[in-house]
């Protein structure tokens, strides 16, 4: 029941992307505040808000006043300030989300209703295509999120030029509506990816698995942004990122390695000439399953098994359990972690030798 209403894959990209975007949005938040706050040059040549010109030209006459109340002007003009930018930046990043969630909803949609018979005739064959697919974006999606923490620098960086009066992300330039422009591109990038990945992914599942994995990736998602802008540091945020690379990773292998027991299934299939799921309780009990190379068959801890199977459909969708495994299955887990491990030491190796050429 579990697996045909919550997809975990699905989950854990919504997530990603929500994270991602909330991270940005937090930091021209905060960015924002100490701008204003630590430049007086942004505060101290705006006019305050509903002055007239003639009044801003006279200006130097009052220039001898006393300092207290020029103090207070400040503050008032920037809170003013503050809030109008802030405005700006939840304006920008709801547009973005609305138009990004329009076009996914359209996506997933023309998809469920036009295609939904697509694999009808050999479904072990299309799911392991599309977990294969899925494996492969978790890959990407898993490594390039360790780097999600360096995001920080490169937003700060991308904002004070945006005030600099420089070219900010393919030549929007900055002005007054900069702070509008930033977050609706930001989230609507990240909202695309997010339709891209969970197209890819839920190609093999059931339309009923994604609207609520969906909402809660994103609550979720939004919730931890708002605790790490609150009160996390970049450690704790590098930490908080590995271990969720780490847990969107088993996701993948699990994946990779039904990605190829559907693959060995769907050649069983052809070999019986008909399904598996008829030949024998759900793939339980003697004819039910190939024994050519079988590693290790369970009669029970089934999660196919609709009336039985407890927890462990959990487990599969997580980590891909399976109760029949096969050398392929096994040793598709084991390379999928290799390869995890490959790609990593050469992004550490690579990192490094970028780092010495700095210093030389």
């Amino acid at each position: 029941m579990g697996k045909n209403v919550f997809s975990v894959p699905i989950f854990f990209i919504v997530f990603r992307e929500t994270l991602e975007a909330a991270i940005i949005v937090s930091v021209l938040l905060g960015l924002v505040e100490q701008l204003v706050h630590e430049d007086p040059k942004i505060t101290s040549t705006a006019p305050a808000p509903g002055t007239p010109e003639e009044k801003r030209e006279g200006s130097t006459e009052d220039a001898n006043e006393p300092e207290l109340l020029s103090q207070e002007d400040k503050d008032l003009r920037a809170k003013r300030l503050i809030k109008k930018l802030r405005i700006q930046i939840f304006a920008g990043s709801i547009l973005g989300f609305i138009v990004a969630l329009a076009i996914g909803a359209a996506f997933i949609a023309v998809w469920f209703t036009q295609a939904s018979d697509l694999w009808s005739k050999s479904e072990e064959l299309w799911e392991g295509i599309f977990e294969l697919i899925a494996c492969i974006i978790i890959f990407v999606m898993g490594v390039t999120m360790l780097k999600m923490d360096r995001a920080k620098a490169k937003w700060r960086v991308k904002l004070q030029r945006a005030f600099e009066g420089k070219n900010v992300d393919g030549g929007a330039k900055a002005g007054k509506w900069v702070l509008f422009i930033l977050p609706f591109i930001t989230v609507l990038r990240e909202g695309m990816e997010a339709v891209i990945f969970v197209g890819g992914v839920s190609l093999g599942q059931s339309a009923t698995s994604i609207p609520l994995a969906t909402v809660i990736g994103i609550i979720c998602g939004l919730v931890c942004g708002f605790l790490i802008y609150e009160f996390a540091s970049r450690t704790t945020l590098t930490i908080f990122m590995v271990a969720m690379t780490n847990f969107l990773l088993l996701i993948g292998a699990g994946l990779f390695s039904k990605a190829v027991g559907a693959f060995q299934t769907n050649a069983f299939n052809k070999l019986l000439g008909a399904d598996v799921d008829d030949a024998g309780a759900a793939g339980d009990g003697p004819g039910s399953y190939d024994v050519r190379g079988n590693v290790w068959h369970l009669n029970c801890c089934n999660p196919e098994n609709k009336l039985d199977s407890s927890g462990w459909t959990i487990f599969n969708a997580i980590f891909g359990w399976t109760h029949s495994a096969t050398i392929g299955t096994v040793l598709s887990y084991v390379f999928y972690w290799l390869a995890v491990i490959a790609v990593l030491v050469y992004l550490k190796y690579k990192e490094a030798r970028s780092y010495q050429s700095i210093r030389i």
